[in-house]
């Protein structure tokens, strides 16, 4: 590792609020930050005190008061300015920075979505809620074609948002699909015996679920789905979360778990009827560990899918989809020779989406903003 600054190099902040030691954002931006710090770079975070300063790399963190996020993002910009700061890179709707990653989608959007499995008044309720007018206003002023930031989009489905939204250039967004690390290979035995450490029964058909927030990621319908097809089906989920019924003989609730690399070589199948998710990291974790995917059309990582790789279902309510989904891929991995065959495809093609190759093109990014400002 180059541990000394480079002259030509300069100061890259990451503006990011709050910390979750399993959060998929906080471990990409600790490996976009060791990656620059490897060319040469200083990295700097700015947040509000929840980061561990031993867990960045590098270890130089600002904490900002603000608890507001345009009070934070105000007090991020005079940041930038007294520690000589180049490039601000955010993860949050601030109106100025540098880079934008727009990770968690279009809020907008999101809100429309969730509006139309609700009641028409809720949804408008919700919609006037403080705290999402706030969200609204920044991201439509981050987003004014006077702005000259940079987006960077995790897939095609939340560029095309921005765009229609906001009606801006093409020119301002990139797209860069997130990456995962590629999982070390096992073999038939080792995921044997990992089952068996499990718990899980020689037979079963174990259906993985991972993430928090189980109402906008479909934990009900994927369960109500599990149901339907009966027999040794079980669903595994891993993760935080509140069930809104009474849970099923085929739940198994595992918890939050910070390496989910076993659970994922254990199952057969990996499921995700959310409403709204700009690129599930779960999902494409799992389609490296060479599950298929069965998800909803609204979520960015079924842009990636093919047919040999899962599922893709354009209603995430649709439980009788899903259902007949599960049958499908359930009957196919009967057989031992086509199981074989359909986990390697599927870990070839989350092969294609490593945190390397996501790290590199962002890299990419950032030294074009800075050459285009100096």
């Amino acid at each position: 590792m180059n541990n000394e600054l480079h002259p030509s190099h300069k100061t890259i902040g990451f503006l990011r609020r709050g910390y979750s030691s399993t959060g998929g954002a906080e471990a990409y931006l600790k490996r976009l930050a060791e990656g620059l710090r490897q060319e040469g770079y200083r990295v700097v975070l700015l947040g509000t005190g929840e980061w561990p300063p031993e867990e960045w790399p590098g270890g130089e963190v600002v904490t900002l008061p603000q608890k507001k996020l345009r009070d934070f993002g105000k007090g991020a910009l005079r940041v930038k300015k007294e520690k000589k700061i180049d490039l601000l890179f955010s993860f949050e709707r601030i109106p100025g920075c540098d880079i934008f990653r727009a990770g968690d989608g279009v809020h907008a959007a999101w809100l429309k979505r969730q509006a139309a499995a609700e009641s028409w008044w809720r949804g408008l309720l919700k919609k006037w809620m403080p705290k999402h007018r706030e969200i609204l206003q920044l991201e439509r002023e981050l987003f004014s074609f006077e702005r000259k930031t940079k987006i960077i989009a995790n897939s095609q489905m939340v560029a095309r948002e921005i765009i229609e939204r906001f009606s801006i250039s093409s020119n301002r967004i990139v797209v860069i699909p997130n990456g995962v690390p590629t999982p070390t290979p096992i073999t038939f035995e080792q995921r044997v015996a990992l089952r068996k450490k499990w718990g899980m029964k020689e037979n079963e058909c174990v259906v993985l679920f991972v993430g928090s927030g189980w109402k906008r990621k479909g934990l009900e319908t994927a369960l109500q789905a599990v149901d339907r097809v009966g027999g040794s089906m079980s669903l595994w989920v891993a993760g935080k979360g509140k069930l809104r019924h009474k849970p099923s003989a085929a739940l198994k609730l595992v918890g939050s778990i910070k390496d989910l690399s076993q659970l994922y070589a254990a199952a057969d199948l990996f499921i995700l009827p959310t409403v709204y998710d700009p690129f599930s990291n779960a999902s494409l974790e799992a389609l490296a560990a060479g599950l298929p995917v069965i998800t909803s059309g609204a979520n960015g990582c079924s842009e990636i899918l093919k047919p040999e790789h899962g599922s893709i279902i354009t209603d995430p309510h649709d439980v009788k989809a899903f259902a007949m989904a599960l049958k499908q891929w359930q009957r196919r991995l009967g057989n031992p020779h086509d199981s074989e065959k359909i986990r390697h495809a599927c870990a070839a093609r989350g092969a294609e989406f490593s945190i390397e190759k996501n790290v590199q093109e962002t890299l990419q990014l950032i030294e074009q903003a800075l050459n285009q400002a100096s």
